[in-house]
């Protein structure tokens, strides 16, 4: 991705910092969950600590091994702990949300995603359907590999399983392996509680008595508020327009939209490669450059290079947005727009002037998207969309509405 998203290089244990140690001293009490957000030299080692001193853990940090992350899954189960991420950025624990969670009402959905913006929509989901969220842990994306076997996953349905508070459990998964969702399936009806999942990109994926399997998060969020007793329905988006010849080019903030939109628009279009894939979208090697139809996800690209979250900072995807603007086979870019308590404060302000730029620019160019918050948010969500409307944008109500929604703009009638 080296020719598609440039960030200044940056030395991780250039950063001194303070460790567990220094803020909870032997003898003091601790917290019932440490979150832990520092270089990935070090994180490894401060989840251990956090899990010796009998907390659960919120690992912010990503770029730890696959092989630490089982020892830690392992040693956080043993001790009746349990272990959020690597790359865990959001949660809603006892109706606190934390790091970009959104504003969303209590009720009785308890949310289990694989990664933080997919846990987002899900959450927001279910507060637009009004039955609300009762819990959302994140697992981190290679939890329901076969080398990590659903380790959080399962650990975070055995807490579900006795909250009382939980009466629905839904999970959303982007990166999954089969033989580990032919486990935990069973494990998710053994609850005794009705669970929606969402499998990105699944197709035919033979599920137990009591838990429905869907390819994309509002179809399972759906699933999941019908469960819990509501009737919503998700207005469809209809196309106004299209391009006949051109590219779909998605631009996310986040691994979870981008692999939902992935495989969603590899469904439609046939071959669309991404950094952070699903269904049968194609993986994007690193130095790749990017051509046809793809999804790429800047946190991914972000987090290697030291630089902000683009939730924080969409300084980075302004910058690629007018990149991709230039690639005159582009015809439809597809973005998520992600507000929360820790995002940036006006994040469609942010990427005004490049949106702007580009639509100018390319007049005929169409803009998708999909603005992931409530009302209650900080950024206001009908402020938030009421300026992409101004822009020229076009809305969707979910992330796999937007999807469907670009899919038709440059392929009409699929």
């Amino acid at each position: 991705m080296s020719d598609v998203i440039q960030f200044p290089e940056h030395d991780p244990t250039d950063t001194p910092i303070e460790t567990l140690v220094v803020a909870a001293p032997a003898g003091e009490a601790t917290a019932g969950l440490v979150v832990i957000g520092v270089p990935s030299g070090y994180a490894a080692l401060e989840a251990h600590r956090a899990i010796g001193a009998g907390a659960d853990v919120m690992l912010v940090s990503d770029g730890i091994s696959i092989d630490d992350e089982v020892v830690l899954k392992r040693r956080a189960h043993d001790a009746g702990h349990l272990l959020m991420g690597p790359g865990c950025e959001t949660a809603i624990i006892d109706g606190i949300g934390i790091g970009f969670a959104n504003a969303v009402s209590a009720g009785r959905v308890g949310v289990i995603a694989t990664s933080g913006t997919s846990a987002q929509e899900a959450t927001v989901l279910l507060d637009r359907f009004g039955v609300g969220v009762s819990t959302c842990l994140v697992t981190g994306r290679r939890d329901l590999t076969d080398k990590v076997g659903a380790a959080t996953a399962l650990d975070s349905l055995a807490r579900l399983a006795t909250d009382t508070a939980t009466e629905v459990i839904l999970l959303v998964a982007d990166a999954w392996s089969p033989e580990v969702a032919r486990r935990l399936l069973p494990a998710l009806a053994a609850t005794g509680k009705p669970g929606s999942v969402c499998l990105m990109g699944a197709d035919g994926v033979a599920s137990p008595d009591g838990v429905e399997v869907h390819p994309a998060i509002d179809g399972a969020a759906l699933g999941a508020a019908r469960l819990a007793g509501a009737r919503p329905v998700i207005p469809a988006t209809e196309p106004t327009g299209w391009v006949s010849a051109g590219h779909v080019r998605g631009i996310f903030s986040g691994p979870g939209l981008c692999a939902e939109a992935s495989a969603i628009l590899a469904g439609r279009l046939g071959r669309v490669v991404s950094n952070a894939p699903a269904g049968d979208a194609v993986p994007l090697e690193g130095d790749e450059v990017v051509r046809g139809h793809a999804c790429l996800d800047v946190a991914t690209a972000a987090r290697e290079h030291g630089a902000p979250h683009p939730i924080e900072d969409p300084e980075h995807r302004a910058r690629l947005l007018v990149d991709t603007v230039a690639d005159q086979t582009v015809a439809v870019v597809l973005l998520d727009v992600v507000l929360g308590y820790a995002a940036h404060p006006d994040p469609v302000g942010a990427l005004a002037p490049a949106l702007s730029r580009a639509l100018q620019a390319r007049p005929s160019l169409q803009v998708v998207a999909h603005v992931v918050g409530t009302e209650a948010d900080p950024q206001v969500l009908s402020d938030q969309e009421a300026k992409l409307e101004a822009l020229g944008v076009r809305l969707a109500p979910t992330s796999g509405q937007a999807a469907r929604l670009a899919a038709a703009l440059v392929r009409p009638g699929r």
